[in-house]
């Protein structure tokens, strides 16, 4: 974790500092690619050093010239990662600037569906540049430095989860048992809020039309409801971040 690891721990730090022995065969981005590859193909599981070394035809010892674990492989491949973004410049819109960037997320995601199943333990370049666009998003809002890094950790938390659920094979409406489970329960107990809701949700059609919209929405990752779930979380976090934006 972040709290216990000091600044030289950091690949990125260390890196620069040089290794004694013969040039090196690899570079870091040789290896986060490699790594990267086996993730997609196989799951995060599958990635350990005798692994990458079979990708890369080398011994698993001789990684350790560039890497001291598994840590270190997740670090890099999670800035890989990173380095699909296309950063539009910023209008100055905060909804806009960052919606654009929470889509791109979304994608990058799917994509790479080990994402939302790893941690970095440190932030690599293509991290920086991510977490400093977004600042950069939310920088017209006026926020304290503490608000601007809680609402970036809420923004990156939310994609994050929601990408999950999507890998999982989860729709927009699943959550809960989706919305003919729950309707079908307010038959059988007092809920009046989820009542309202419902009601409220169903109006101009039936609960049952609700329900079945869900249904048909399915667990596809381009549906349009899960595209609306998607920009109505933003929309609700951003309201609490920056409610004057």
């Amino acid at each position: 974790m972040l709290s216990c690891m000091t600044v030289s721990d950091s690949i990125w730090l260390r890196s620069d500092t040089g290794r004694p022995g013969p040039r090196p065969a690899y570079t870091l981005d040789q290896l986060a690619d490699a790594c990267v590859r086996i993730a997609d193909e196989d799951g995060i599981r599958a990635l350990s050093m005798r692994r990458l070394a079979d990708t890369l035809g080398t011994a698993p010892a001789s990684l350790y010239r560039y890497v001291s674990g598994k840590t270190d492989l997740v670090d890099l491949m999670v800035d890989r990662a990173g380095a699909e973004y296309r950063f539009a410049p910023l209008t100055g819109d905060v909804r806009a600037d960052v919606l654009d960037i929470a889509e791109q997320s979304r994608a990058i995601h799917r994509r790479h569906p080990w994402l939302s199943q790893v941690t970095a333990s440190t932030l690599g370049p293509n991290s920086m540049r991510y977490l400093d666009h977004l600042v950069g998003a939310l920088a017209p809002a006026g926020l304290d430095p503490t608000a601007t890094m809680t609402g970036v950790a809420l923004l990156s938390g939310w994609v994050t989860n929601f990408a999950a659920q999507e890998a999982a094979g989860m729709s927009a409406g699943a959550a809960g048992g989706g919305a003919a489970h729950i309707a079908a329960m307010l038959e059988h107990g007092d809920y009046p809020h989820l009542t309202a809701l419902m009601t409220g949700a169903a109006a101009g059609g039936s609960a049952g039309d609700v329900a079945d919209a869900d249904s048909r929405s399915g667990a596809d990752d381009g549906s349009d409801a899960n595209d609306r779930a998607f920009r109505a979380g933003i929309d609700a976090l951003l309201f609490g971040i920056a409610p004057t934006r």
